[in-house]
């Protein structure tokens, strides 16, 4: 992990560490905002966040503290399940994916790793209710049948006939206008 450090924000050692400590009481002044560094209980990624959004989430979710993207992994996950489920509930099977996915290590080839990955949100996206996928603009033929009343067919352009005005406007350099 590299931190960039500009002149107006300092960093302080952790408590025994030589470095920043994350989830602990180091904390970085900027200006009057004292921020710390929090390290998601999911899927560990580490954010520098105020000591008042860090209390809010931990609020919100029973003490753990949950990155923005797993916050809305729990709540994908809520709206997904086909029964009702609490927020705890949604967080627990999201703690348990995240906890396996890490425990398998790194993969062996990224591009294949990356390809499962892809076709499991691909297949997830297919499994989620249809209400919240968005419906395209235009009819399909399947729904042409479905309509009511005669159908037109459009015979030609809609735009109007232009008819070119002479004027000295439109006149080339070498034709006269007259």
């Amino acid at each position: 992990m590299s931190t960039v450090v500009s002149d107006s924000m300092v960093i302080g050692p952790g408590p025994g560490t030589d470095g920043p400590s994350v989830n602990g009481p180091v904390s970085m002044m900027s200006g009057q905002t004292e921020v710390e560094f929090a390290k998601c209980d999911c899927c560990g990624l580490t954010e520098e966040c105020t000591l008042a959004y860090i209390e809010t989430i931990r609020e919100r979710y029973c003490g753990k503290w949950i990155c923005g993207l797993c916050s809305e992994a729990v709540k994908d996950e809520t709206l997904r399940s086909p029964k009702l489920i609490s927020p705890d509930e949604a967080l627990a099977r999201h703690i348990s994916f995240c906890s396996k996915f890490r425990a398998s290590g790194p993969p062996e080839d990224p591009t294949v790793h990356l390809i499962r990955a892809m076709r499991q949100v691909f297949r997830k996206s297919l499994d989620s209710p249809k209400s919240t996928r968005s419906l395209p603009s235009s009819p399909t033929n399947k729904r042409r049948d479905d309509l009511k009343g005669p159908v037109f067919a459009r015979s030609e352009s809609c735009m109007s006939s232009l008819t070119l005005v002479e004027s000295p406007v439109y006149c080339g350099v070498d034709e006269g206008c007259e």
